[in-house]
C-alpha cells in the first residue's frame, strides 16, 4: 500500500504489536500500520504465512501460539527489550466454528474461547505493563458484530467475542486515567479466506449471503484495517 505524502503518518516510530499478522485482517493492519510508518513486531501460528507478511512489511515476526501465556509473554517482552517501548497491540486471533448451543461440544467450545478470549487476555495484561512505563499506549481488539446480541449458529464464538468487548471496556475504565486507550471493533462479514471457504459451501454462495446485508457486500479486510489504524494512533 502506498499513501500519499500530504499528511503525516499516523503510527511513525510507534512500535506495534500484532497477533495473527499471518493472513485476513491481521496481515492487512500489518500493511497499513506498516505504510503508516510503525515499528511491526509480529506473531502468527502459521511461520510460514507469518514470514510473507515479514518480508511485505519490514517488520519483526515471532510464529507461536497466541493462546500459551508463556509464549506470549516472551513475545512481548522481547518486543520491549528490542525496541525500549510498546505503543500498540492488535488483537486479532479468533476462531470461529458453526454449531448451535445444544450441539456444541466442550473441545469446539473450549477452542473457540481459547483462541478468540484467551489470547485477546494474554497479550492485553502483557503488554500494560510496559505502556505504563511508557506513559501509555493503545490496544485494540477484533470483536464481531456477532459479539452484540448473540448470532444464530454461532453461540460460542458470540460468547468469546462479547467477552472482548467486556474485557476492552475494562481495560479502558481501569488504565483510562493512565493513558492506555483501549478499544474494540466490531465489524460484519469480512471477505477472509475461510469465511469466503465457508459461504462458497452455501446454496448460493457468496452473493446469496450478501443480499440482506446493508452494504450489499462483504467488508472488505482492509476498510477494517483503516478503523483498527485510526483507533491505534494519537
Amino acid at each position: 500500500m502506498t499513501l500519499g505524502d500530504s499528511r503525516p503518518r499516523l503510527l511513525h516510530d510507534k512500535v506495534c504489536l500484532i497477533t495473527g499478522a499471518g493472513a485476513g485482517i491481521g496481515a492487512a493492519v500489518a500493511r497499513r500500520f506498516s505504510a503508516e510508518g510503525a515499528v511491526l513486531w509480529l506473531n502468527d501460528i502459521d511461520g510460514d504465512a507469518l514470514a510473507i507478511v515479514v518480508e511485505e512489511t519490514g517488520g519483526t515476526g515471532m510464529a507461536g501460539d497466541a493462546s500459551d501465556p508463556k509464549f506470549v509473554a516472551t513475545w512481548v517482552n522481547e518486543a520491549a527489550r528490542a525496541h525500549g517501548r510498546i505503543d500498540v497491540l492488535y488483537n486479532n486471533v479468533g476462531v470461529s466454528r458453526p454449531g448451535r448451543i445444544g450441539d456444541i461440544t466442550e473441545a469446539e467450545w473450549r477452542l473457540q474461547q481459547r483462541t478468540t478470549l484467551d489470547t485477546c487476555f494474554f497479550a492485553t495484561s502483557a503488554v500494560i505493563p510496559h505502556m505504563l512505563a511508557n506513559g501509555g499506549g493503545s490496544i485494540v481488539s477484533m470483536s464481531s458484530g456477532a459479539g452484540i446480541g448473540g448470532q444464530y449458529g454461532l453461540g460460542a464464538y458470540a460468547a468469546a467475542k462479547a467477552g472482548v468487548i467486556s474485557l476492552m471496556e475494562t481495560v479502558a475504565t481501569e488504565y483510562g486515567d493512565e493513558r492506555i486507550r483501549a478499544n474494540s471493533v466490531t465489524p460484519g462479514p469480512t471477505a477472509t479466506a475461510p469465511l469466503l471457504a465457508y459461504l462458497d459451501q452455501q446454496p448460493g454462495g457468496t452473493d446469496a449471503h450478501t443480499t440482506d446485508l446493508k452494504l450489499a457486500r462483504l467488508t472488505q479486510p482492509a476498510e477494517v484495517a483503516a478503523t483498527v489504524t485510526w483507533l491505534a494512533s494519537d
